[in-house]
């Protein structure tokens, strides 16, 4: 079985995810240029856009504070989209940490509480 690089894993995530949109009636977009932003959905029927950063697990970062980015991630095969200032929230207990204090914080898998918490943002 061949090993795959990170960036690998992380096209094979981004296809899920596009895939997963398209069936919900989204366009993706991938911007010329990473700001914090890994792609645009947008869904023309309600005018529904989102700002996402892909990720490989939960994860909050102090550097999408405030900027509306949603945050997708994967917990075994289910998928979640989350603005990521409700992760923070949500997350409240994991900002009393050494990472966190260095700007980030991520876990995998999710809790039963955290899945409970996040239920609402099943994507797919």
């Amino acid at each position: 079985m061949t090993t795959l690089s990170g960036d690998a894993k992380e096209v094979i995530y981004r296809n899920q995810l596009v895939s997963i949109a398209l069936k919900q009636g989204y366009n993706a977009y991938l911007p010329v240029y990473d700001s914090g932003v890994d792609l645009i959905l947008h869904r023309e029927e309600d005018r529904d856009t989102k700002l996402v950063q892909q990720k490989a697990r939960w994860t909050i970062d102090k550097k999408y504070i405030g900027r509306d980015i949603w945050i997708a991630f994967p917990d075994g095969e289910q998928w979640y989209l989350v603005p990521h200032d409700e992760l923070l929230i949500l997350g409240k207990r994991h900002t009393k940490t050494q990472s966190w204090d260095k700007g980030l914080y991520s876990k995998s898998p999710l809790s039963k509480q955290d899945k409970e918490q996040l239920a609402q943002y099943l994507f797919g």
